[in-house]
């Protein structure tokens, strides 16, 4: 049996160990390979995103992507580490260039089961090209609600603080 508080509570223990990254990718990955327990323990929502703890060393959602959206790209300005359970998810990764414009630099492809990290500085957008709905655990090392971001507005490409309403507001087809 999957008992959200003591995930919860095992994050939080892992989140300060010596190594964290190392700590909370090892939980991830005995976690995304019970998929079906995960998913009956987690809070039943129509939400994409669903808030499971905040403080200030670890933020913890589960992250529902729709197939056929991309979502512009953003920072996190700490590190990421997420557990794909469910679908598929690409990450198209970017850095600015001299002139301060957004160039792409690589592109991965994530399938669930499976743990990855990005980087403290790592600027990406994220789609899901699949047909169903991905879903990943994704820890912030730090805490998301209150840290400054950026985003960039793929329209115009001029990088402005991130707020959740312009995220979703920039969103685009994928195809």
């Amino acid at each position: 049996m999957f008992i959200l508080k003591d995930f919860i509570s095992d994050s939080l223990s892992a989140a300060n160990a010596s190594d964290p990254v190392a700590a909370l990718m090892d939980l991830l990955r005995e976690t995304v390979g019970r998929a079906d327990a995960l998913l009956t323990a987690l809070p039943e929502t129509d939400a994409d995103e669903t808030l499971l703890h905040a403080s200030e060393g670890l933020t913890i959602y589960d992250i529902k992507l729709p197939p056929g959206i991309l979502y512009p790209p953003h920072n996190h300005r700490m590190p990421v580490v997420i557990g794909f359970y469910a679908g598929c998810e690409t990450n198209l990764i970017y850095q600015v260039s001299a002139d301060g414009a957004l160039k792409q630099v690589d592109r991965l492809d994530f399938e669930a089961p499976t743990v990855t990290i990005l980087e403290r500085d790592v600027i990406h957008a994220i789609t899901n090209f699949g047909d169903t709905p991905s879903r990943a655990i994704h820890y912030y090392l730090g805490d998301l609600l209150e840290v400054e971001r950026d985003l960039w507005n793929p329209a115009s490409g001029q990088k402005g603080p991130f707020d959740n309403d312009n995220y979703f507001g920039f969103a685009t087809s994928n195809q």
